[in-house]
């Protein structure tokens, strides 16, 4: 059984030992090869058995691998990925071994096009079926935060110094998509529908941070430049007066009427938000309960009603929900403004709801104000668990 950090109230410190021991430690399965977890403790649920998502699903479980001892698997996958990274520095959103060399035409509940997914003849697949490409930069600036990760527990020279020219490779690679404006391209950096296209506010904002994570790891000045281009494009084409703009649409122009959204989180918790900002933001960010969506932190926006069904490329409404990731942005915005107690608060209510499902979290948690969703509300999924552990340690012990 796993040992809970001493300082965690019982509620929580319960939480994290099932977290750890039902969810994160769960999902590891030898079997597949030494270091690979699935994003499901269940893997039956969903996503496949033998996958591995080297974006977000990826370097949340593994950093919560890193602070529950396993670092020989974290690095062990680590490896694995690497032998996917294409020639000009892209990295899969997705590893699928059993569909290496294929194309499936994938579908949506009611209706009738299909989307092809490719998977290359390596296993490895570079660009999302959904249409827009959303996702594109999220593996890429995955990896450089998972390398900082490793880094910042390992403290071993010679890793990262051996990890160096990866590193470059990759980073170029997102370097290169910031435009001579700062904009980054792509659709929604962590969700599919909505795609955000053109120009999502959260990619700009974890790109900006990915940036100034590898200037320090490879000493590459250049790469600090390229965070203060997105910082300068952001602040300048983000703001809506008293909040965030959500994403920059082609067609639409700026996307700025769901209310307050993770943007908001994420423009603080990054720091690309002014001190300005900041402080006409906090006020209505910080005890607002609207991002609550089923007792559950964090939803992507206070007013999830209001998306059209453009902004779903007429298809669902999957990704209007609570997901771990968005909780992870809020709490690490929260610690940015030093608040321990909302941060713990957050701990609680993503503890009861685990408890009330036998310690188990859903991938999506709907909001009522968001319409008919369907069922996909996979169970036994990673994320919220790994999160938890991730939060305990970063915000609230290392607070």
């Amino acid at each position: 059984m796993t040992l809970a950090p001493s300082q965690l109230e019982p509620e929580l410190a319960e939480a994290y030992r099932q977290c750890a021991d039902k969810n994160v430690l769960a999902a590891l399965n030898p079997k597949i090869f030494f270091g690979y977890f699935s994003v499901c403790a269940d893997p039956t649920q969903g996503h496949g058995h033998d996958t591995t998502f080297p974006g977000l699903d990826w370097g949340q479980s593994a950093e919560a691998l890193l602070w529950l001892g396993r670092q020989a698997e974290v690095l062990a996958s680590w490896e694995y990925v690497k032998t996917f990274l294409r020639a000009d520095g892209l990295l899969p959103f997705a590893i699928v071994p059993s569909q290496a060399g294929t194309t499936v035409q994938m579908s949506l509940p009611k209706k009738t096009e299909t989307y092809p997914f490719t998977v290359s003849a390596n296993g490895g697949a570079y660009c999302h079926w959904f249409p827009g490409n959303p996702l594109l930069m999220l593996p890429n600036v995955t990896f450089i935060q998972l390398a900082d990760a490793i880094f910042r527990h390992t403290q071993d020279s010679g890793w990262l110094a051996a990890q160096r020219p990866v590193l470059r490779q990759v980073t170029d690679w997102v370097l290169r998509q910031v435009t001579p404006l700062g904009l980054v391209p792509g659709g929604g950096f962590y969700v599919e529908r909505p795609t955000r296209l053109e120009h999502d506010g959260v990619t700009q904002c974890y790109t900006a941070h990915a940036l100034r994570l590898a200037a320090r790891l490879t000493g590459e000045p250049g790469y600090a430049a390229g965070a203060d281009r997105i910082t300068a494009g952001f602040r300048e084409k983000f703001w809506a007066g008293d909040h965030c703009v959500e994403y920059l649409n082609a067609e639409h122009g700026a996307i700025s009427h769901h209310g307050l959204t993770d943007v908001d989180w994420a423009a603080i918790a990054t720091g690309l938000a002014t001190p300005e900002q900041v402080q006409v933001l906090w006020p209505q960010l910080r005890h607002n309960g609207d991002f609550r969506y089923h007792g559950i932190p964090t939803g992507i926006s206070t007013r999830p009603e209001t998306y059209e069904d453009w902004e779903m490329m007429y298809l669902d409404r999957h990704d209007l929900a609570a997901m771990g990731r968005a909780w992870y942005l809020e709490a690490w915005a929260r610690s940015v403004m030093g608040d321990r107690a909302g941060v713990l608060e957050s701990l609680r209510q993503v503890a009861r709801v685990g408890r009330e499902n036998n310690w188990y979290w859903r991938e999506r948690y709907y909001s009522e104000r968001s319409g008919d969703l369907g069922s996909y509300r996979i169970n036994t999924y990673c994320e919220y668990p790994a999160n938890f552990i991730r939060i305990v340690h970063r915000f609230v012990l290392a607070g």
